[in-house]
């Protein structure tokens, strides 16, 4: 009996190292080349390039997104559906100004952050990070959008979804391998006699 129970918690032990032990994974809209620059640029400088950047043939659509409308600017990321314990979302932009704001970050229709009226304006190269409630990745799709509420010039970088590679087990899940594995150790145990 003590080395059935030695078994399981090894078992337990397995299961839980399996459940934690992937890296983290990522979708990424756009190729972080600091709008055509190579990846050029640092934080907080002006623009590189002024406004003449587009998206080019050899980049994703979604590179280089440049705009001038109060649309409702939408995208989308496929990832990979599961249970996960944390979640974030994070794009470069630049080339707003204070015109108005704040604006508001949603991701599948829930807000996950703002882009701050800051008094000194989005002109800059800037990166932003939000965290994501992780139950938005369930069914594997999740779509960004937000509103700049004035016909302002905008760049967009490219725009990335980090998860954490560990997909939660469900408890019924490891309670069924657990078993499964002590039915392992109980037929070796029979085949040694």
């Amino acid at each position: 009996m003590h080395v059935l129970i030695k078994s399981f918690v090894a078992c337990c032990g397995l299961c839980l190292s399996l459940a934690v032990s992937a890296a983290p994974l990522s979708s990424l809209l756009g190729d972080k080349d600091c709008f055509g620059t190579g990846g050029a640029c640092t934080e907080g400088e002006w623009l590189p390039g002024g406004w003449s950047l587009s998206a080019t043939g050899s980049d994703p659509s979604f590179t280089d997104r440049l705009f001038n409308t109060s649309a409702t600017q939408l995208w989308a990321h496929n990832v990979v559906a599961g249970s996960y314990s944390s979640a974030s979302l994070t794009f470069r932009t630049a080339g707003i100004a204070d015109i108005s704001g704040p604006y508001d970050i949603f991701a599948d229709g829930v807000l996950v952050g703002s882009l701050p009226l800051d008094g000194f304006g989005h002109i800059i190269v800037e990166t932003f990070t939000f965290t994501l409630d992780p139950t938005l990745l369930l069914d594997g799709l999740v779509n960004i959008s937000f509103t700049p509420n004035a016909s302002d010039s905008w760049a967009i970088d490219f725009s990335e979804i980090v998860y954490d590679g560990a997909q939660v087990p469900e408890p019924e899940s490891l309670l069924l391998l657990g078993m499964g594995l002590l039915g392992l150790v109980g037929a070796r145990r029979k085949l040694r006699r």
